[in-house]
């Protein structure tokens, strides 16, 4: 009699609660991991890594690792496996299909990789506020779970000819380049964590906004593949002093609860008046965001980042969201699928969520008059341009005593000259989103008009 654990994300053994319960039961296990319906390419590369060190890690508990690529073959899996075992019964935190029907007597779903219980929430919140202020006031937290003890009695004693064969990324220099960027892995992501919270969680509040100092905690990849447990983290720092990091936590966290009542946001808007809007636009415009080519410097050297490093300072995040939306008229679906295809944290919840709520159409969204100006964000949160002579090396030689960010507007004549010109017009292109924005009109709702009692 076998427990199998199906596994999307949750690549930890600590906090585990579909390991540890059945790990806990003396009983034989097997994990599986199963594909997530949407992966981005880069957020695969982690994956193959993050994989890899799951699989290294439980062997010596004597529990194998399978791995299935497609979750419509899970029927397939589940008869072939059949063959050589007997599944007592199926342990998963939170899948993103439905098992076979007649597999639901024996599936146990335990709680996926948040802080509290999505169930709990039993109304809809659509500002975060009064979200995260019911959900701390009215919720406990769930408490994390230890590392399970292992024992002989979960072992496997059998050799699978199939599903055996983990994940693996073509061999190219862009996959070599980004193993200098990160380590991967749970004890790769405790690393992280216990750093953070010696060296920069005390100025957190300040230096998080500064893109040119690394003043984030950059565990949103550990996180978006369960590497590391959300509750341990909100339970160590869950202080007062602590309340803007934790506020980030209940952001994702909130992210999570609107995609649960809307999980078609990655195409749908959650405000209907902009369902049916977006004018026609440039698309060399859009190759100019992709390349890091706009002409504006601390868009270029945001995108040529997530290009190289899989990853983005999320003030960056915000920025090129907002260029690509407000003021090049672009679709917010382009960005949020480019994004999704070069982070290695794009989160099938978190990613649409963030995009419609710079593009203005969320349920929370910062108004369509707000649109950031990257010349101003540039000067205060990047002042002495670190981080843009850092990825465009056709500023090496800019002169020091110059305001890098300022020149497209007061000193042109110093733009160097294998940099290209802006692509547009900063000032009218605000005028124009914002006419453009004011003028959106939501669709009519028809009342039905009530029958007459007669």
């Amino acid at each position: 009699m076998v427990y199998l654990v199906l596994l999307q994300k949750d690549l930890r053994q600590f906090d585990n609660p579909a390991l540890y319960h059945a790990v806990r039961r003396q009983k034989q296990v097997i994990v599986v991991y199963v594909m997530e319906k949407r992966l981005g390419l880069t957020s695969k590369w982690w994956l193959c890594r993050s994989l890899q060190t799951f699989f290294e890690e439980l062997d010596p508990f004597w529990i194998p690792v399978l791995y299935l690529d497609n979750s419509d073959k899970i029927s397939e899996l589940l008869e072939y496996l059949s063959k050589y075992i007997e599944i007592e019964r199926i342990h998963s935190n939170g899948l993103d299909f439905e098992l076979p029907d007649d597999y639901d007597e024996i599936h146990d779903s335990f709680q996926p990789n948040l802080i509290f219980k999505p169930e709990d929430m039993i109304k809809e919140y659509k500002i975060f506020t009064p979200f995260w202020k019911s959900i701390r006031a009215n919720c406990s937290p769930v408490k994390p779970l230890p590392i399970p003890e292992y024992s002989r009695k979960n072992y496997v004693d059998l050799e699978f000819d199939e599903y055996i064969d983990l994940p693996k990324m073509d061999d190219s220099d862009r996959w070599n380049q980004m193993d200098q960027y990160w380590k991967i892995g749970e004890k790769a992501a405790q690393e992280r964590f216990e750093s953070f919270v010696k060296t920069k969680l005390s100025d957190y509040d300040h230096g998080r906004d500064f893109f040119c100092e690394d003043g984030t905690s950059k565990l949103s990849p550990h996180l978006r593949f369960g590497e590391i447990s959300a509750r341990q983290i909100y339970e160590r720092l869950n202080t007062k002093s602590t309340e803007r990091f934790c506020s980030e936590l209940g952001w994702r966290e909130f992210a999570y609860h609107v995609n649960r009542y809307h999980p078609d946001m990655t195409k749908i808007p959650l405000n209907p008046k902009y369902r049916d809007f977006w004018p026609e636009f440039n698309d060399d415009h859009l190759e100019a965001w992709k390349t890091g080519n706009t002409g504006f410097p601390v868009i270029d050297a945001a995108m040529r980042d997530i290009s190289t490093t899989g990853w983005m300072h999320n003030r960056l995040r915000m920025l090129v969201a907002s260029f690509l939306v407000k003021n090049l008229l672009i679709p917010w679906q382009l960005g949020e699928e480019w994004f999704y295809e070069h982070l290695v944290d794009a989160d099938p919840a978190i990613n649409p969520f963030s995009w419609q709520w710079v593009a203005g159409c969320g349920t929370d969204s910062v108004p369509y008059f707000r649109i950031f100006n990257p010349m101003l964000q540039g000067e205060k949160f990047d002042s002495k341009g670190i981080y843009v002579r850092k990825w465009l090396p056709e500023f090496a030689d800019f002169p020091l005593k110059q305001n890098i960010h300022q020149y497209i507007i007061k000193q042109p004549q110093l733009c160097p000259k294998n940099y290209p010109k802006p692509i547009i017009d900063f000032k009218s292109s605000r005028e124009r989103t914002l006419s453009t924005f004011k003028n959106i009109v939501a669709p009519k709702v028809i009342q039905l008009k009530k029958p007459r009692l007669v």
